[in-house]
């Protein structure tokens, strides 16, 4: 015996729930890099900042040479690692806008294939009641001809 379509679709409706929850997963660690990556930059540009007054004001003392060399070094260490923190957070952004394409993609399959499974559970319970409509209609006409055969 074949299996009904209901459950054909629902077997298909679980392997896309599962993919979904994966896709749930997926964009959840990406967010999360992502917001990581936005952190990190802050915070190097803060110590950037933070580095920069520190050495505007311990400057106002005077700094020899090879102390304003070693400062503009270390300063465009930290720029450095700014630009390369910038793009980071750009390929994390990049990376979680791609998840979320698939997310939404594997949301509405799983929400499709719902929608389709109940669909099919409707047109079953249809058939069914139909189907039995049919035998309470037989019954009833056989009972009416018996009756009609037995007043003879």
């Amino acid at each position: 015996m074949t299996k009904k379509k209901s459950d054909r679709l629902a077997l298909v409706h679980d392997l896309a729930v599962k993919k979904r929850e994966k896709a749930d997963q997926y964009l959840a660690e990406s967010r999360q890099r992502m917001m990581q990556a936005e952190t990190q930059l802050q915070q190097l540009e803060s110590y950037l900042r933070e580095y920069q007054e520190q050495f505007t004001q311990s400057g106002k003392q005077g700094f020899s040479s090879s102390q304003i060399v070693s400062h503009q070094a270390f300063i465009s260490r930290l720029q450095h690692a700014v630009r390369q923190q910038y793009q980071t957070l750009y390929l994390a952004r990049d990376q979680y806008e791609q998840v979320l394409k698939h997310w939404q993609h594997s949301y509405a399959q799983a929400k499709g294939l719902e929608k389709l499974h109940d669909k099919a559970l409707d047109v079953e319970q249809v058939q069914r009641d139909k189907k039995e409509q049919r035998q309470i209609d037989e019954r009833s006409q056989l009972t009416q001809r018996s009756g009609f055969f037995s007043s003879d």
